[in-house]
C-alpha cells in the first residue's frame, strides 16, 4: 500500500514555500502496518516536512517485521521506516546487509489487559496470559513486569498466540486470563469491559523497540538523502511532541491510518506520556547492547553480533 496522495500534498506545500519546481528525491519505505507508531511519518507527508527537505517518501506496509526485512534485503525497499530491532538483528545476524541508523520507538507500548477481575498484575498469580512466541523479545518485557511485581515465571501459565490481535482474541474467548497487546487494542478492550493493568513502558525502559533501518547498498550510493530522512524525522518527532498539536495530531491519524479519534486520542496521551518517540537519531550503544544481550539470552543471536554490525558508520550517530 503507497500513500503516496499524502505525500503529494506535502510536496504541494513545499513547492508554494520555496518555489522550487524540480522533483524531490524519491526514497520507497516500508514499514509493518501500524497506526499510531507510524505517526511521525504521518506528519511528516501531511505537514509537508519530508517535502521541505526535498525528499518525497513513499510508505509501503508488510504483514509482519520479519516480511519487512525480507523485502527490504530484496531491494524492494530502499528504507525500513520503522521495523521492530529484534526483527532488523536477527536480518543482520543472518546476513542481511541492512543496518539501523535511528531509534523511533524507544520504548514498548505494550499494555497488560485481563478480566475485570483481575485488579494488580501480582494478581496473576496462578492465572494464564497470552504472550507472544516463547523466544520472543515481546514476552521478555512481560517477564519483567511479573517480576517487579513479584512473580516468578512458575507463578504463571503463557499462552503463545503471536500477534497482538491473537492474544487479545484468547483473552476473549477465555483461554486466558490477560493479554499483552498493544494499542489502540488495549482502548478497544476498556470499552468492552477489560481491564488495564499495567504498561510494560513504565517498567522496561532501556530496551528500543522499533527502529529505522536501510538497505546499505542504498545509502551507500544516497548517504545525503538518508541524512535529510532522519533530519526530516527529527522535525516530525518535534512537531508531534509539542502538545499544542494533539487536534490535528489526532485528525491526520484519523486521516492517514483510518484510526478511530477516540483510540487516536488516547494514543497520543499514552505515547508523550511514555515518551515513545526517541526525539533525536544518535542511537545509544548501552541500549543497543541491552538489546543484543537479550537476544541473546533467548538463543535469538550469537556472539557474532556487535554493536558495531548494526551500525553504518557515516549515517548512524552513534553515541555512549
Amino acid at each position: 500500500m503507497t500513500i503516496s496522495r499524502r505525500i503529494a500534498i506535502g510536496l504541494i506545500s513545499a513547492a508554494t514555500l520555496t518555489g522550487r519546481a524540480r522533483a524531490a528525491d524519491k526514497i520507497v519505505g516500508g514499514t509493518l502496518g501500524g497506526q499510531a507508531p507510524l505517526w511521525p511519518f504521518y506528519v511528516g507527508a501531511k505537514k509537508g516536512i519530508f517535502a521541505a527537505e526535498d525528499l518525497d517518501v513513499e510508505i509501503n506496509f508488510a504483514q509482519s517485521g520479519p516480511a519487512v526485512a525480507q523485502q527490504l534485503t530484496g531491494g524492494a525497499f530502499d528504507v525500513a521506516l520503522s521495523i521492530g530491532n529484534d526483527n532488523a538483528m536477527h536480518a543482520i545476524a543472518q546476513g542481511a546487509p541492512l543496518a539501523i541508523v535511528r531509534i523511533i520507538g524507544n520504548t514498548a507500548p505494550y499494555a497488560l489487559i485481563a478480566k475485570p477481575s483481575l485488579k494488580t498484575i501480582a494478581d496473576l498469580k496462578g492465572k494464564t496470559i497470552s504472550v507472544g512466541q516463547i523466544n520472543d523479545v515481546t514476552t521478555v518485557y512481560f517477564e519483567r513486569m511479573a517480576a517487579a511485581n513479584g512473580l516468578q515465571r512458575s507463578d504463571y501459565d503463557e499462552l503463545v498466540a503471536g500477534v497482538a490481535a491473537a492474544r487479545y482474541a484468547a483473552l476473549k474467548a477465555g483461554v486466558a486470563d490477560a493479554a499483552f497487546v498493544l494499542p489502540p487494542l488495549n482502548f478497544q478492550a476498556n470499552v468492552a469491559g477489560y481491564v488495564t493493568l499495567g504498561y510494560s513502558a513504565d517498567y522496561v525502559k532501556d530496551l528500543p523497540f522499533t527502529g529505522m533501518v536501510v538497505r546499505k547498498a542504498w545509502a551507500a550510493l544516497h548517504g545525503q538523502q538518508a541524512k535529510r530522512l532522519l533530519s526530516a524525522t527529527d522535525k516530525a518527532i518535534a512537531w508531534l511532541a509539542d502538545e499544542s498539536h494533539r487536534d490535528e495530531a489526532v485528525d491526520i491519524l484519523v486521516s492517514a491510518a483510518h484510526a478511530q479519534k477516540d483510540d487516536a486520542a488516547a494514543s497520543y496521551d499514552l505515547l508523550r506520556r511514555i515518551a515513545y518517540f526517541e526525539p533525536g537519531s544518535t542511537v545509544s550503544r548501552r541500549k543497543l547492547q541491552n538489546l543484543i544481550d537479550a537476544e541473546r539470552a533467548l538463543g535469538q543471536v550469537d556472539a557474532s553480533v556487535t554493536v558495531e554490525r548494526l551500525i553504518m558508520p557515516g549515517v548512524t550517530e552513534l553515541a555512549d
